[in-house]
C-alpha cells in the first residue's frame, strides 16, 4: 500500500471541519466548546458522542469509540486509512502526495482497476443491448410486464446479455483485452474461456458503496439453466460482503436508521420503486456475518422481508440471530399466499407494499407465529417442541431482561408455566457454549493494555506533544521496560523527525488499535491536561532511576555468578564489572541531586 506524506495527513486534518463530516451521519448540538449527539456507531437514544472540535478528536461515552478526524471517515465507511485521506483530501480540494513520491500501484490494484474500468463499460453495454436492440426486446417486455419502470430500469442500470455465448469475447477482444485477461474477469466460463458466463439473460448489475458495478446477477428469460446466476468473488468483490443496491439505498438508510433486507433483486426494485428505498438484498445467498456488519453503522433497525414458505422461514430465523447478535432491532414484514413484494405493487401500489412496511411485526412475535404453526402446543410434547424452537433466539439476546421478559411472554403465549420454561432454558443454555455478541467477538482480537506507570507517561507527552522534545534528549526508547510504552515513544520520535505534529499524525502512525485507542482516551478525557510538564519531568526521573536500576541488578547477578573466580580473565571481568557498577551508583546520585 502507498503511503502519503505527513503535510498531506496535517492538511486534511488542519481543513476538515470534524463537526461537518459528523453532522452527516448524525445530529449535533453544541454545548460549551464542544458538541453532542447520538453515537452513529451504535443504537443509543440519550446522546453520549462528544465531538472536541479544537482537537479533531470525537468520542463516544457509550461504545468506546473514538479517534481522529481520518479514523471517523475509516470506521464509518470501513475504509483503509489511505482511502479516508484521499476520500477527505478530495472533499476539502487538497493533492494527495505520496511519501516515495508519484504513487506506483502494485499489479493487484493495477488489475482491481482494470476490473472496475471493464464492468463499468460490459454493465452499459448490457444496458444498451436491453433498450436498443431487438435482441433484448423480450427481456424488456419481461420487466414491462412485472411492472418495472423506465425510472427503475435506469437507475439499477439493468441490461441484457446476448444469448449467443462466444459474442462477448469477440467484442472485448477487439476492444484490446488479452485472452488473460478475459479469462480472470469472471465474465467466461472457467472451463470454456471464449464462452461468456451469462447469456440470454436480464442483468442485474451488483455495485460497491460508490456505485461502481463490481459483479453481476443475471435472470434466465428461457430455457434450462438456473434461474439465478451470480459473479462468484473477485479481487474488487466478495459475495459475503456486498449487498444489491447497496449505493441506492444508503442515503435513506442513514435517514431513517432502518433498512429492509429483502429476497432479491426484483423485490428490491419493487420497494424502491415504491418509494422505499431503504431496500437491500443478500446476493444468492443467505443473509451473512459480513452483510450484517455493513449495515450496523448506518442502521439500528433491520425488518426483514424473505419468503414465507419454509425455506423463507429458516432464512428469517438465521438472519433474525445474526441481527440480533450485532445489537440491531428486527421486524418482520409478512406477506401471505406467496405474494412476492413485486405483486403486491403491482395490485395494490405503492400503498399497500407501505402498509405492509408500516406493520411489520417484532421478530419475538413472529417467531412464536411459527412455533404456533409448526407445533402442535396444545399437547405437552407440541409445547416442548416450540419451547426448543424458541430457545436459540432467546439465547442471543442482549441483555438478561430481555432474556427474562421474553421468556415470561412465552410462557403466556405457549400456556407453559415460567418455572418450567425457565427451567428448560437453564438447562439448553448449560449444554451450549455461550455465544459472543459481534462487538465482543471484535473486542477479543484485541489484547487489553495494562496502564503502567512507564505508559502513562508517555500518554502524557502524547496528549502534549509540545512536551514530546524535552523527553526525548532525555531518553532513548531502550529506556522503556514496558513495551506498549516503548513503542509508543518511537512512534512519537518519528512523528517528531517527520514534524508531524498532529493528532491525526500521531493515531496515524500508532502500530495496534489498542495502543491508537490509549493515545486517543488519553487526549480525549484530558487526564494529562492539568501540569503535564511536571509529569513529564517526574516521568524522566523515574524511566531513567528503573533503567539504571536494572543495569544495577544485572550487574550484581553477574558478580553474584563471578563469585570465587581465580583466573586472570575472570578477576579482570570482575573489576570492569565493579566499575560499572560504581559508575551507576555515581548516576543514580547525580539524578537524585537533580530533582
Amino acid at each position: 500500500m502507498p503511503k502519503v506524506t505527513t503535510e498531506t495527513i496535517d492538511a486534511v486534518n488542519t481543513q476538515t471541519d470534524l463537526v461537518s463530516l459528523v453532522e452527516n451521519y448524525t445530529h449535533l448540538e453544541k454545548r460549551g466548546y464542544d458538541w453532542w449527539g447520538c453515537c452513529p456507531f451504535h443504537n443509543e437514544k440519550t446522546p453520549s458522542f462528544h465531538v472536541i472540535p479544537d482537537k479533531k478528536m470525537y468520542h463516544c461515552f457509550g461504545c468506546g469509540a473514538g479517534g481522529s478526524t481520518i479514523k471517523f471517515l475509516m470506521e464509518m465507511e470501513k475504509l483503509s486509512f489511505i482511502e479516508a485521506v484521499e476520500a477527505l483530501a478530495k472533499r476539502a480540494g487538497i493533492p494527495v502526495v505520496y511519501a516515495e513520491g508519484q504513487y506506483q500501484p502494485s499489479a493487484d490494484d493495477t488489475f482491481k482497476d482494470a476490473l472496475l474500468e471493464l464492468y463499468q463499460k460490459v454493465s452499459g453495454t448490457f444496458h444498451y443491448f436491453l433498450l436498443q436492440t431487438s435482441e433484448g426486446a423480450k427481456a424488456l417486455q419481461y420487466l414491462q410486464e412485472r411492472a418495472v419502470s423506465p425510472e427503475m430500469i435506469e437507475r439499477f442500470n439493468l441490461g441484457y446479455s446476448p444469448a449467443n455465448r462466444q459474442w462477448l469475447f469477440a467484442f472485448l477482444q477487439k476492444k484490446g483485452y488479452s485472452q488473460e485477461f478475459l479469462a480472470r474477469t469472471g465474465l467466461f466460463s472457467t472451463k470454456y474461456p471464449q464462452i461468456a458466463f451469462f447469456s440470454g439473460r436480464i442483468m442485474f448489475p451488483i455495485c460497491n458503496r460508490h456505485g461502481q458495478p463490481v459483479a453481476f446477477g443475471g435472470r434466465i428469460l428461457e430455457g434450462e439453466g438456473p434461474k439465478y446466476l451470480n459473479t462468484g468473488d473477485l479481487p474488487q468483490y466478495k459475495k459475503r460482503e456486498t449487498l444489491f443496491a447497496f449505493s441506492q439505498a444508503l442515503p435513506q438508510i442513514r435517514k431513517e436508521k432502518t433498512v429492509i433486507f429483502c429476497e432479491g433483486y426484483m423485490d428490491v426494485i419493487a420497494f424502491h420503486q415504491a418509494g422505499i428505498t431503504n431496500a437491500v438484498a443478500p446476493l444468492g445467498t443467505a443473509l451473512t456475518e459480513d452483510q450484517v456488519k455493513l449495515i450496523r453503522s448506518f442502521a439500528d433497525t433491520v425488518i426483514l422481508s424473505f419468503d414465507s414458505d419454509w425455506a423463507g422461514q429458516e432464512a428469517t430465523y438465521k438472519a433474525i440471530k445474526l441481527c440480533r447478535l450485532a445489537h440491531l432491532q428486527v421486524r418482520v414484514l409478512l406477506i401471505k399466499d406467496g405474494k412476492d413484494p413485486a405483486e403486491i405493487l403491482m395490485q395494490k401500489g405503492a400503498e399497500g407494499l407501505t402498509y405492509l412496511v408500516k406493520n411489520s411485526i417484532l421478530d419475538n412475535d413472529y417467531l412464536v407465529q411459527i412455533a404456533a404453526k409448526r407445533f402442535d402446543v396444545m399437547s405437552p410434547e407440541g409445547k416442548a417442541q416450540a419451547a426448543a424452537f424458541l430457545f436459540p433466539y432467546i439465547e442471543v439476546l442482549e441483555s438478561d431482561i430481555q432474556k427474562e421478559s421474553t421468556l415470561q411472554r412465552y410462557s403466556a403465549d405457549l400456556g407453559i408455566s415460567s418455572t418450567a420454561l425457565f427451567t428448560d432454558f437453564h438447562q439448553y443454555n448449560q449444554t451450549k457454549e455461550p455465544v459472543p455478541p459481534v462487538q465482543k467477538r471484535e473486542a477479543q482480537k484485541h489484547i487489553a493494555l495494562t496502564m503502567t506507570a512507564e505508559l502513562r507517561i508517555v500518554l502524557a507527552a502524547a496528549a502534549n506533544p509540545h512536551l514530546f522534545k524535552t523527553m526525548r534528549a532525555e531518553l532513548n526508547s531502550d529506556n522503556f521496560e514496558d513495551p506498549a510504552a516503548k513503542d509508543l515513544f518511537i512512534v512519537l520520535e518519528e512523528c517528531y523527525r517527520a514534524d508531524a505534529n498532529t493528532y491525526d499524525s500521531l493515531l496515524a502512525h500508532c502500530p495496534s488499535d489498542t495502543l491508537r485507542s490509549a493515545v486517543s482516551n488519553a487526549i480525549i478525557y484530558g487526564e494529562f491536561a492539568e501540569n503535564p510538564e511536571k509529569l513529564v519531568r517526574d516521568g524522566i526521573y523515574y524511566i531513567k532511576q528503573n533503567a539504571l536500576q536494572r543495569q544495577k541488578e544485572l550487574i550484581v547477578r553477574k558478580l553474584q555468578a563471578a563469585h570465587g573466580c581465580r583466573s586472570v580473565d575472570e578477576i579482570q571481568q570482575v573489576n570492569e564489572l565493579l566499575a560499572e557498577k560504581l559508575h551507576i551508583d555515581k548516576m543514580l546520585a547525580e539524578l537524585k541531586e537533580t530533582m
